[in-house]
């Protein structure tokens, strides 16, 4: 055999024993790329690792490619769901238990020297009702200053239940984390999915707003720890359940105007959805017709009660307001105003509020 034949059966040996060492890497030491992205996939698992281990994984498993993002997509929509599931179930506990934290809270102001200054501060602005002269001075001076001291007892911000409860304020924690890890894992499974190109494939939905509403149900438990009649809460729920139908602004400043009549000890107005269609309608006339007034020029629509019947309900007051781009502002604009005033503090058991842009209408019924 001459010596280039030699070399070539040389090489061929020393290829076919690699390839045999290949072919049993496992056992021998090496690592074959699908085993790769099952290692790491392992890793991810462990809730004990680091963020920083956890994105680098992340990064390599994104950086080999289809294989590498399909495992991390399939594990990080299994965490989306593990996560959000472990929320709600947070949630739940952590919402009875702020609700209860709120009640104590509210509860421990009203000593009897507090309570007598709520009846004298509740005195003082019905006083102003029946003032025929009431003036914008009269309601800085002596509502505002009652106001403040109803809200110095009755009136809890969520971080205020949080601080007076230190185990309640763990628990936040907990479910703040829990809608982190969820919302973390979500945004991995989004950049798999752009490796893929396949960012329509079915996934669990965005679990980021949900903080968001954590946060507005805090709100709306303070609400629920003001003083009360059943009947008051059951006004405030059937808001909440009719709040969608309308703009999202004209509940929120229905909701605030409820608060302010709760600390003066007055009833709960309910949403009329039929007086919030006739209310906005009003604003919108005026906005785009140019004029601004409790009487309208346009036919059927004269008056507030002709507004009123033209959607199927009545009404025995209206408030307008143009400027405000909140409806808490509106109502503070009404406020300092003697005859809106009065009306806002009515003795009715139905509102609608209804706004066009900067335009505002309040209607009672």
């Amino acid at each position: 055999m001459s010596p280039s034949s030699e070399s070539s059966c040389l090489r061929a040996a020393l290829l076919f024993i690699a390839l045999a060492l290949l072919s049993f890497a496992p056992t021998a030491g090496f690592a074959r790329p699908g085993d790769d992205v099952s290692a790491k996939v392992t890793r991810l698992r462990d809730a004990r690792i680091s963020v920083d281990e956890r994105e680098r994984l992340c990064g390599e498993l994104l950086a080999l490619g289809p294989s590498g993002a399909g495992a991390l997509a399939t594990l990080a929509a299994e965490q989306v769901e593990r996560a959000s599931k472990n929320a709600v179930k947070l949630e739940a506990r952590y919402f009875k238990d702020f609700e209860k934290a709120a009640l104590k809270l509210v509860d421990a102001r009203s000593t009897k020297a507090a309570l007598a200054a709520v009846d004298e501060a509740r005195a003082a602005v019905r006083k102003l009702q029946s003032k025929a002269d009431l003036s914008k001075a009269d309601i800085e001076e002596v509502g505002d200053a009652s106001v403040a001291k109803l809200r110095e007892v009755f009136e809890v911000a969520p971080e205020q239940v949080t601080e007076a409860n230190a185990g309640l304020a763990e628990q936040r924690e907990q479910l703040s984390q829990a809608w982190w890890q969820a919302s973390d894992w979500f945004d991995t499974l989004q950049r798999a999915l752009r490796v893929l190109g396949d960012v329509k494939r079915a996934a669990p939905s965005d679990p980021t707003p949900r903080w968001d509403a954590v946060v507005a149900q805090e709100v709306w438990l303070c609400t629920l720890a003001l003083p009360m009649s059943p009947g008051d809460r059951r006004a405030l729920l059937h808001n909440l359940e009719v709040a969608p139908q309308i703009d999202p602004e004209e509940a929120a400043g229905v909701l605030d105007l409820n608060r302010l009549r709760l600390l003066l000890g007055l009833n709960a107005v309910a949403i009329d959805v039929k007086l919030c269609d006739a209310s906005r309608d009003h604003s919108n006339d005026m906005r785009t017709l140019g004029f601004f007034a409790h009487e309208s020029p346009v036919e059927g629509k004269k008056t507030p009660w002709d507004r009123a019947a033209r959607f199927g309900t009545s009404a025995g007051a209206e408030n307008i307001a143009a400027g405000q781009t909140t409806g808490a502002g509106a109502n503070r604009a009404w406020w300092y105003s003697p005859g809106h005033h009065k009306n806002m503090l009515g003795g009715h058991s139905r509102i609608g509020l209804g706004r066009s842009e900067s335009h505002w209408t309040q209607m009672f019924g």
